[in-house]
C-alpha cells in the first residue's frame, strides 16, 4: 500500500492527468460531459480513491501491529486457556490508535512531497481526509470483531 501511495504521488497522476484519461474512457463507451461536469466527477473519483487507499492503508496496519503482536505472545495458549477474550484477538485499541496515527504519518508526509511539485497541490484537507478514512477502517475492524465475537461470554 506505501509502494502503491507514492506511486499516485507522482506527476503521472496529478488532477489533469487523471481527468484526461477519465475523459478518454468516458468517450470511449459513449458518455461526453461538459467540463464542469467532468471537472466534478474527477474530483469525486480522486476523493474516493482517497477513501479507498489510506482506508486499505490503515486495515494493513492494524494487520501488521495484530501479527507482530501474536509473534510476541504464545497465540494458541492465550485461546486454548481462555486467559483473553476471544474480541481481543481480532481488535484492540491500542492497534487502531497506532494504526490511524502511522496512517496519519503517511498522510501529511505525501502531502507534503505534493507540495514541493509543480504540477501537484498538497491539501491538509487531504489529510484530514484520509486519516477520517483510517478511522472508519479501525471502527469497521472493531465492528467485525464484535460481530465475530457476540456469542462470546
Amino acid at each position: 500500500m506505501l509502494a502503491l501511495i507514492r506511486i499516485e504521488s507522482t506527476e503521472a497522476m496529478s488532477g489533469e492527468h487523471t481527468a484526461h484519461h477519465l475523459r478518454h474512457l468516458l468517450r470511449w463507451i459513449g458518455i461526453h460531459l461538459s467540463y464542469p461536469q467532468l471537472d466534478l466527477l474527477n474530483h469525486v473519483m480522486r476523493k474516493c480513491g482517497h477513501m479507498v487507499g489510506y482506508g486499505l492503508l490503515c486495515f494493513c496496519w492494524l494487520l501488521l501491529l495484530r501479527g507482530a503482536y501474536w509473534l510476541q505472545h504464545d497465540y494458541l495458549r492465550s485461546v486454548k486457556s481462555s486467559s483473553i477474550h476471544l474480541r481481543r484477538i481480532w481488535w484492540r485499541p491500542e492497534w487502531a490508535g497506532l494504526a490511524v496515527f502511522f496512517t496519519f504519518l503517511v498522510a501529511a508526509a505525501d502531502e507534503l512531497h505534493q507540495m514541493s511539485m509543480p504540477s501537484r497541490t498538497g491539501e491538509w484537507s487531504d489529510v484530514a481526509l484520509d486519516t477520517s478514512a483510517a478511522i472508519v477502517s479501525a471502527a469497521l475492524v472493531w465492528a467485525k470483531a464484535a460481530w465475530l465475537c457476540r456469542n462470546e461470554p
